[in-house]
């Protein structure tokens, strides 16, 4: 299968089914916060953006987000992540590729975020992180929005 082929089949809009992460010594790991809701969208031109969010966000108890305390603040940040920039395929490595031009984790901004296709079917997508941003894992599986 050729790379644009492969591109051809991930191009859409792809919403969170399930997120599993682990830390560093292989336990489970609450990356986000339970309950994540996540989107991924992937164009015709190259372009990706998705955004993970779990419950470690909380509700600004002033309304007002630039005046959150430290703690809410603190929950946006873990509770958070979000990125946007270019991807490529490499069919024969099963490997997808972003390369980030933003990011809310800044350090990876301009650098590359590899994450293997474990499975690409019909309406399913499942890819794995082999090093995540607390030196964990994480599988997640996504199905396309109808």
């Amino acid at each position: 299968m050729s790379a644009e082929s492969v591109k051809q089949e991930l191009v859409g809009t792809w919403l969170l089914e399930s997120a599993v992460f682990k830390d560093k010594n292989g336990d489970s790991a609450n990356a986000v916060g339970a309950n994540p809701k996540g989107i991924l969208m992937l164009d015709r031109t190259g372009h990706f953006s998705f955004q993970l969010m779990g419950d470690k966000r909380v509700k600004y108890a002033a309304g007002d987000r630039l005046g959150g305390t430290p703690a809410e603040h603190k929950g946006v940040a873990t509770g958070t992540i979000a990125c946007f920039g270019k991807y490529s395929v490499d069919p024969a490595g099963r490997t997808l590729t972003f390369h980030v031009k933003g990011h809310s984790y800044r350090n990876w901004e301009g650098g590359d975020l590899k994450r293997t296709i474990i499975k690409l079917a019909g309406d399913e997508l499942t890819d794995s992180n082999p090093k995540t941003s607390w030196g964990g894992t994480s599988t997640i599986v996504w199905k396309r929005a109808q």
